[in-house]
């Protein structure tokens, strides 16, 4: 067994902690929660947890732990050994600090990096390591929070372009109010899609979530009820390549598909996209209603709604169990509500 931490962005601390949990669920990870606090999560599994998290969004990084410890007097104490004989002799490695929450170590980040980065030079000279501060074999991340810090081997950060290259303003249609890419592929990864299955949107709008689940590896298929949206989610799949989805024109409370593994999408809120005269409430409850009858068996549903409408008193009328609710705030007009059903 090893522990892991995962670095949780802080601006959607709450929704970067359910897409964790989620895409391990859905990558089959067994794995038990050592600790939670401030933007960090301490797990422990067998498995290798590399893969479900690169599908993150909202977690900053990975890191294999290695040792914690506080720091008095700016003096570091280590409350557990660690081990790296696994490393290569020989390797280059640098040191980082992230500081998260309160910064009462008064240290300055580049003193702390030096410090461990002496520390480890020094502990482990048998391994005769090398600093490259450029392109290092190993980075040593250590996360300090207060006094306490975490000190582990980093095995993945997140590359923030890959999601901003797909950005709403750089695909080629384009609709008002369309979801910021790193918050659609969030919600996917919450209906714990799984590489090769079915992932359906029914109210597709530009395609955000279709190229995100396409990117995951799922078959997308998404449905709209205004034909232009259609053709656009078509123009902007083919614009990234993304050949493993089809596109209908259809109805969200008359789905033309027989079944499928997952749902993740965001309907419209008659605020810059049309509800086509229906009631955002009763739109929402036919979508449900509709969506149980082709969704299997014990898998996720995943949709938005602003908080003021109080969709989890929809979901009672339905068979639909809410799983997980988080409000996550958009701007002074909005404060989305994000639903998790089963």
């Amino acid at each position: 067994m090893k522990k892991y931490l995962a670095h949780i962005c802080g601006h959607f601390q709450p929704l970067g902690y359910e897409e964790l949990y989620a895409v391990l669920e859905a990558e089959n990870i067994s794995y038990s929660i050592l600790e939670v606090n401030s933007q960090v999560v301490i797990f422990e599994t067998a498995d290798n947890p590399l893969y479900a998290v690169s599908r993150c969004a909202f977690v900053h990084s990975l890191i294999e732990l290695l040792g914690t410890g506080e720091i008095e007097d700016e003096k570091f104490t280590f409350l557990h050994s660690y081990d790296i004989s696994e490393l290569d002799s020989g390797s280059t490695f640098c040191s980082r600090v992230t500081k998260i929450g309160e910064k009462e170590v008064k240290i300055r980040l580049m003193d702390l990096e030096r410090e461990l980065g002496n520390h480890i030079f020094n502990k482990f000279s048998s391994k005769k390591f090398t600093v490259n501060l450029k392109s290092p074999d190993y980075i040593f991340r250590t996360i300090l929070i207060k006094n306490r810090f975490f000190l582990g081997l980093e095995i993945w950060a997140i590359n923030r372009k890959k999601f901003s290259i797909r950005e709403p303003g750089k695909r080629d249609f384009f609709r008002p109010g369309a979801m910021r890419t790193d918050y659609a592929r969030a919600l996917v990864n919450l209906s714990r899609i799984k590489k090769d299955e079915i992932f359906f949107d029914p109210f597709c709008g530009g395609g955000g979530f279709l190229l995100e689940a396409s990117y995951l590896g799922a078959y997308a298929i998404g449905s709209d009820l205004d034909y232009t949206a259609v053709k656009g989610s078509t123009k902007n799949m083919k614009q990234f390549k993304q050949y493993t989805a089809e596109l209908l024109h259809g109805d969200s409370r008359n789905i033309p598909i027989r079944s499928f593994h997952a749902i993740a999408t965001d309907p419209p809120y008659s605020l810059q996209s049309s509800t086509h005269g229906e009631k955002v409430s009763q739109l929402t409850y036919d979508f449900l209603i509709e969506s149980r009858e082709h969704l299997m068996k014990n898998r996720y549903l995943v949709y938005c709604t602003p908080s003021t409408i109080e969709p989890e008193h929809i979901v009672e009328r339905t068979e639909y169990k809410i799983v997980t609710l988080i409000d996550t705030f958009i701007h002074k007009s909005l404060t989305r509500r994000i639903l998790v059903l089963k």
